[in-house]
């Protein structure tokens, strides 16, 4: 696909809100959520890449990612499906991606879960992601760990947004491979203190509990901790206006 001279995509997304300004929600946690997407759209049965796509912007209104209205969300591990595999598009944001995890998920919340976290492909020990967003645990130390990325783990802005704010905050961050034993015995010990899911939609999440065919950890109290809420505060104040954008993230379109 051609990459999107960064200018019109600033001014599509500006044209679209200045249209829709009606429909920004005015409630807390409400946004007017905007999705940029492509697709091939040309005439032509085959093999290989198109040669003429369609850009698309669309907006919705849109409240809290979560429906169950819980304090903190449920994962469970799924150990017959892989997300992406090494060598493939796990880094990037395409359908196939989705569409991989929509059978896993679905098992989840069939067994009363919010989520599913997926292993990688290989090994099938290391964490990778959930369905539609990353994951960040924070340590007995106050030290913050996330996945590192592989290929096969979406690089989602959330999450760089928050591997920046951490050191803010006075936090250590790092990104190493982190498996799923680590975050069992790590939340039965005590030794991983709180766990919290960041997207886009979810923007900072705390995880309540991991449970796995054989068993189920819950993490510290089941309702996420204060560095979580100390992330998702400082995020949100940063996307508001509270704070002062010291990094340039914000643009003003109405």
């Amino acid at each position: 696909m051609p990459e999107l001279p960064e200018e019109v995509f600033v001014e599509s997304v500006r044209r679209l809100v200045e249209a829709d300004r009606a429909w920004l929600p005015e409630v807390e946690g409400g946004s007017l959520y905007l999705r940029p997407f492509m697709f091939a759209s040309e005439a032509f049965l085959g093999v290989r890449p198109a040669k003429q796509y369609k850009y698309i912007v669309i907006a919705s209104p849109a409240g809290n990612y979560f429906k169950s209205g819980a304090p903190a969300v449920s994962i469970w591990v799924s150990e017959g499906y892989t997300r992406a595999a090494p060598g493939g598009t796990g880094a990037a944001k395409c359908g196939g991606n989705y569409a991989a995890s929509l059978v896993p998920q679905a098992e989840a919340i069939a067994k009363g879960h919010d989520q599913v976290v997926f292993l990688d492909a290989v090994e099938k020990k290391w964490i990778e992601e959930l369905g539609g967003m990353n994951l960040y645990f924070v340590l007995d130390d106050n030290s913050v760990v996330t996945p590192e990325l592989s290929g096969t783990i979406l690089e989602g802005v959330t999450r760089d947004s928050i591997l920046k704010l951490v050191t803010d905050l006075g936090h250590t961050v790092t990104e190493r491979k982190i498996s799923i034993d680590e975050w069992r015995d790590g939340a039965a010990s005590g030794k991983i203190r709180e766990v919290f899911a960041c997207g886009t939609a979810a923007v900072i999440t705390p995880v309540a509990s991991l449970k796995w065919k054989d068993g189920e950890v819950q993490v510290a109290d089941g309702n996420g901790g204060p560095v979580t809420a100390a992330f998702r505060s400082a995020l949100l104040y940063v996307q508001y206006g509270r704070t002062p954008d010291t990094r340039g993230w914000l643009t003003r379109l109405t």
